[in-house]
């Protein structure tokens, strides 16, 4: 003997419809069934379905499993939805009318249906018209197995190339988008500040859109429903925390030398003072007088040399200096160096360090791109834990984005060499290269758009790992 299902019937201006608890839930989910609708389980009396216990959850929002079926002898058929992968890949046409394009798809029994053969509830909700199932739409069940397949397919080339052409989907907006950007380069500091909102504002949306699977959305965002924080001050607060957590390190250490070096390479203010001093106390004619004459008086030549050697400090004695250490280095040839080994070491320790977070800088730059992408979260990007986190969860697909993220960087930086040299003869006195400038503009949106489609891509083949619910 089988567990036969409960049976139930639903009492709707369209008819009276027959089926099992977990469909008639399904269908309160769908909005096909209202809680003034009749039902009748069996073949009791009709009651309101809001009335019903067992129904009240699915009144409420709640979604429970939907339990297989307990057979001893033959299986029978569970409500539950029907994989895309279960739709034959060659039927293209309606079940019943092969030259009809299908429009739904069964998810019990999988079968399509045009718009003609399918039955509606409320004149919203499709049922199948074969085993009176809820349907879904065709096409979004056939992009559904497209982007499933997509996603499972890895990450390398093809995906380059198809980052490659992503801006030309949107020609109007690359054009119009790179058009804005370049004159803005041209208006002095706040147009390049504008022109740097833009730009990361466009980056940012990139990734975001494509980690979550709308490869076909534009990539400028949307001006019609401009926020003042989400298009204009959360860019800002973006690329400042990228700068902060990749490059910061970098520019902390060559402020410090800069600062460093002007405070000792100054001039010792003790010494600026005496030689102020001395200068106040110029030799008289009447101490000339005595230093020329052959029978002064020894103490008044006494002090007219006093007074000379007043007015150039320490002359006698730093020449006094400058010998004796002239005697010791030759007696001692390694004393020079020996005193500059700690400066040599400082410096060596100094430019170690500098290395250190230049690289630091270079690596974690695309991540720090990503993580704000697709975060959105001025904390998640000044927190280098969480890149880092990414990185582990990415495994090698990061690896190959960043190698791809490298190699885009250097074709860009061929190309404005190229621009260039090309434009060279264009340069106008006072203006520079402006010619040059705007056409490289161009070209930099272009390939910061292409890098922001490949870190999209590659989050998006790790959704399941990194927990991004794509569409």
């Amino acid at each position: 003997m089988s567990a036969q299902p409960e049976t139930w019937r639903v009492n709707t201006p369209e008819g009276i419809f027959e089926t099992d608890l977990e469909t008639l839930k399904q269908w309160i989910l769908e909005g096909c069934v209202l809680p003034t609708d009749k039902v009748s389980k069996g073949n009791l009396s009709w009651i309101d379905a809001g009335r019903v216990p067992k129904l009240k959850g699915a009144f409420n929002g709640e979604v429970t499993p939907v339990a297989e079926p307990v057979s001893n002898s033959v299986e029978e058929p569970a409500t539950t939805w029907v994989e895309p992968e279960r739709v034959p890949a060659a039927t293209t046409a309606c079940h019943n009318h092969p030259e009809a394009a299908p429009e739904y798809v069964c998810r019990q029994c999988a079968a399509l249906l045009c718009k003609a053969c399918t039955k509606f509830v409320r004149d919203r909700v499709p049922l199948c018209s074969l085993c009176g199932d809820l349907c879904h739409e065709y096409r979004v069940v056939t992009e559904k197995k497209a982007r499933a397949n997509f996603q499972s397919s890895g990450f390398g080339f093809n995906d380059f190339f198809r980052a490659v052409r992503y801006p030309f989907q949107h020609k109007f907006a690359l054009f119009g988008g790179a058009l804005i950007y370049g004159c803005l380069l041209l208006a002095g500091f706040r147009g390049s500040l504008v022109a740097w909102m833009i730009m990361f504002g466009c980056i940012s949306h990139v990734i975001n859109q494509v980690a979550w699977g709308r490869l076909h959305r534009s990539f400028m965002p949307d001006w019609s429903s401009f926020s003042p924080w989400d298009d204009l001050f959360l860019p800002v607060f973006l690329g400042i925390g990228i700068m902060i957590v990749s490059w910061g390190p970098v520019i902390v250490v060559v402020f410090a030398l800069i600062f460093g070096a002007v405070r000792s390479g100054g001039v010792d203010a003790a010494s600026i003072a005496g030689v102020s001093h001395a200068q106040e106390k110029p030799i008289s004619k009447e101490d000339l007088s005595v230093l020329t004459d052959p029978e002064a008086d020894p103490k008044k030549l006494e002090e007219a040399n006093k007074k000379l050697q007043e007015l150039r400090p320490g002359s006698g004695a730093q020449i006094a200096h400058e010998a004796e250490a002239a005697r010791a280095e030759a007696s001692d040839p390694l004393g020079a160096y020996s005193e500059m080994m700690p400066v040599l070491g400082a410096g060596l320790a100094i430019g170690l360090l500098l290395l250190l977070f230049a690289g630091w800088g270079f690596f974690y730059y695309p991540m720090a791109l990503t993580v704000a992408g697709y975060t959105q979260s001025f904390g998640s990007v000044l927190n280098p834990l969480v890149g880092l986190d990414t990185i582990r969860r990415m495994g090698a697909t990061y690896f190959k984005a960043f190698g791809m993220v490298i190699a885009v960087q250097v074709v860009a930086f061929v190309v404005g060499v190229v621009i260039a040299v090309i434009t060279s003869p264009l340069a106008l006195p006072f203006m520079g290269n402006v010619v040059g400038n705007f056409i490289n503009a161009q070209f930099t949106f272009y390939f910061n758009l292409v890098i922001a489609c490949v870190l999209g891509l590659s989050l998006f083949k790790c959704a399941d790992r990194l927990g991004i619910n794509v569409d």
